[in-house]
């Protein structure tokens, strides 16, 4: 669930419930848009002593409350939604222009702008904080104290230090020191060297030979062989024009974005814009198994990596794991239908199903089968030990409990329970940043706080401050009403802070502590009171606090402490990923018409529409049209009540909202939208099973083009034209 925007945009499809937040109370006629929370009354700008900024009234919607007059800003000083002089603004190290040590943000504060990588030094160019070397200057013959042969000048050179008279040797009097004693030369082996022209101490040189190919002398130390920098390759080296490449050194490259009429591998050419829609395709497709690749429009697949004697290529295919590989059939695979890998970075094209069958329809991927059961997970079912049915006939083996626990020992089966009180359920050390996804379904109350907790579950980690800095803590995207706390070393140290709020949207709570480097504290996640939403799935995030939420965009923190998380900041409101695809769960390409099954299993509360309930876990999927035209997203079958939207992004305008109790082929939510080729849509399918508490559901999401009858497509299980009702249920089907 994120911000609330208000009013209905766009077209809205059979909205056939709006349900409560919080104990399942209904207004018998809401506004259009507005959610109702326990007979909630939403509060203005004035009643909330709010002057600027955006705001929410309590009950769902928001509040836009004006900005500043000149030479203030809104929300600064601790102060949220209030006018307050202008701060200093702190410079960064791109503005100071450092990329080293310590530097005065101007304001009061310093700023670290990271280290040097050696042979620079901070400074050593001459510029204070910035990396570079010391101007080299060479030694000389006297002040080495040689008068003989050839020596090193410390830069680089050499230095000529002349003969030695007769009778004498260079060397018998040390080394390229003249003397009668007899000079033993020295070997490239007894410096450690490998390469390159040495001196040998007695007036001679050395050859210490050539490096392999792709090393060169002295890359990293003077006449040793090294691998040179990896020089990335560039997107105009490459012929490319859009999207994201592998650079060749270990990273990426972002090579731009296509016009509105065109898209990224539109044209037939991975990364290049063209005018047609690509479809995005996957390791497996490509037979690849390791390594970087490209997924053909303009974005990469991470294809993993290989184990025991087998490398990446090593098949001398590339990205595929292997050393010498032999083909396998359909048949050695067991696959009937479908387009599978071979194993050698091939493809096997085994077959088609006959009727009443399809490709994987069993649960086994490429074997011709009967649409079957969709087996239950432990964690969707909440369970986490011993044997629970997966409801398609076979069992789950869920885990066993950690020592002090009992399964099923608060008479829930299938649940670890720990009778007796627990001062931390996980020592986190001291690691940063920390996320953590967690439930306090069926634990003890083992905490009280300043701020409530009485008859709530909790979950306690001990945290260590990894050095001395002001750090943020916080709960967003959890799926209930969340405390949280803050004590001094365990559970008997002073609380240092306690908040039932501090996020500006959903059940996320938010508290900031200075704390000394290798202070402990004991960090509470709780819930105010007992009652509806007060158990249930949460997410716990620790992070430094920081100026900015820029560069911090999608990992669900509210870094500033500004009371907004990711997208929803100001600061990140020109992230590229805000758009969509930095808080998709999954990338549906340009495919159509789609069928996806997901499920909402742990997947936080991150997006709220003007449709459906509050508090319940949800999942994002990003589409992009491939030609204009109507489209109708549904999710017919799915079993479970839910709501459906579509976003422009991230957090963007809310185009249409549909929320029922029903899934099946009657009833189920359904919105039609008209999009423009390439025009990219976020469609959340949000949880709709509980009113008291989140409950994962189980949905089947279809994107289909509009018609205006059903009939010719009445076994697809989509509603294709968004009517309620769809293929059998249908009366263009009957």
């Amino acid at each position: 669930m994120g911000v609330r925007w208000s009013g209905l945009l766009g077209w809205v499809g059979l909205v056939s419930v709006l349900l409560g937040a919080c104990g399942g109370t209904v207004d018998e006629d809401p506004p259009p848009g507005r959610l109702a929370r326990n007979g909630c009354q939403p509060r203005g700008c004035e009643e909330q002593g709010l002057e600027c900024g955006t705001a929410i009234d309590g009950c769902g919607g928001v509040l836009y409350c004006g900005t500043c007059p000149e030479g203030q800003v809104c929300g600064d000083s601790g102060l949220p939604n209030r006018c307050v002089p202008s701060p200093c603004t702190p410079a960064s190290c791109e503005s100071l222009g450092g990329n080293c040590g310590a530097v005065p943000d101007g304001c009061g504060g310093m700023l670290e702008c990271g280290t040097c990588v050696p042979p620079e030094t901070c400074g050593g160019g001459g510029t204070p904080n910035v990396c570079g070397r010391s101007p080299c200057t060479p030694v000389t013959c006297e002040a080495l104290g040689k008068n003989c042969g050839t020596v090193a000048d410390g830069c680089g050179g050499t230095l000529e230090c002349g003969t030695c008279p007769e009778g004498q040797t260079c060397g018998g009097g040390g080394p390229n020191v003249c003397g009668r004693a007899r000079c033993t030369p020295t070997t490239c082996e007894a410096l450690g060297k490998n390469c390159g022209t040495l001196s040998d101490g007695c007036g001679g040189t050395l050859e210490c030979g050539t490096c392999p190919e792709g090393t060169t002398c002295g890359a990293g130390v003077p006449n040793v062989c090294g691998s040179p920098p990896c020089a990335p390759v560039t997107c105009s080296g490459l012929g490319k024009n859009c999207g994201t490449l592998p650079d060749g050194c270990g990273g990426t490259i972002e090579c731009g974005t296509c016009a509105d009429s065109e898209s990224c591998g539109g044209g037939g050419a991975p990364n290049v814009c063209g005018p047609a829609t690509c479809i995005p395709t996957g390791c497996t497709a490509q037979g690849k198994n390791c390594g970087i690749v490209s997924n053909g429009c303009g974005g990469v697949l991470d294809c993993g990596q290989c184990f025991g004697s087998e490398t990446c290529g090593g098949g001398g295919v590339a990205n595929v794991c292997g050393s010498r590989c032999m083909a396998a059939t359909c048949a050695e695979l067991g696959k009937d239908c479908g387009v599978v890998p071979d194993g050698c970075g091939g493809m096997l094209d085994c077959g088609t199903c006959g009727p009443g069958e399809t490709c994987g329809g069993g649960g086994v991927p490429n074997v011709c089968a009967e649409t079957a059961c969709r087996p239950y997970t432990c964690c969707f079912l909440g369970k986490n030990c011993g044997m629970v049915k997966d409801g398609c006939g076979g069992t789950l083996d869920c885990g066993t409990c950690p020592e002090g626990e009992t399964c099923g020992g608060a008479g829930v089966p299938n649940v670890c329970y720990r009778s007796t009180p627990v001062c931390a359920d996980r020592d986190l050390g001291s690691e940063l940043p920390v996320r953590v996804k967690g439930s306090t379904a069926y634990a003890n109350d083992d905490h009280q706080s300043a701020c409530g907790g009485q008859g709530a579950p909790d979950r306690g980690f001990f945290w260590t401050a990894p050095r001395s800095g002001t750090f943020t803590f916080d709960t967003a995207r959890s799926a209930l009403d969340t405390l949280l706390s803050l004590r001094r070393d365990g559970c008997g140290g002073a609380e240092l802070a306690c908040a039932t709020d501090g996020i500006s949207y959903g059940g996320g709570a938010r508290v900031t502590a200075t704390l000394v480097a290798g202070q402990r504290v004991l960090v509470v996640v709780d819930s105010p009171a007992g009652g509806n939403f007060s158990a249930g799935d949460f997410e716990l995030h620790i992070d430094e606090l920081l100026a900015t939420e820029a560069g911090r965009c999608f990992d669900g923190t509210d870094n500033d402490g500004d009371r907004w998380v990711d997208c929803a900041d100001t600061d990140c409101q020109d992230a590229p990923g805000c758009g969509g695809s930095g808080c998709a769960d999954t990338d549906l390409g340009s495919a159509l018409p789609v069928t996806y099954l997901g499920d909402t299993t742990q997947a936080g509360d991150g997006f709220q529409g003007t449709c459906g309930a509050v508090l319940q876990q949800d999942r994002a999927h990003l589409w992009t049209a491939p030609r204009s035209g109507t489209f109708v997203f549904d999710t017919v079958g799915s079993g479970y009540g839910n709501a459906l939207y579509v976003l422009t992004g991230c957090r963007g305008r809310e185009l249409a909202c549909s929320a029922s109790r029903t899934a099946g082929k009657t009833g189920a939510p359904v919105v039609k939208l008209a999009l423009l080729q390439g025009q990219t849509v976020l469609v959340v399918v949000d949880g709709l099973a509980s009113d008291d508490k989140a409950s994962p559901i189980r949905y089947s999401l279809h994107i289909s083009e509009y018609v205006s009858r059903e009939s010719g497509r009445c076994s697809n299980g989509a509603d294709d034209d968004a009517d309620g009702r769809a293929d059998s249920a249908d009366s263009d089907c009957q």
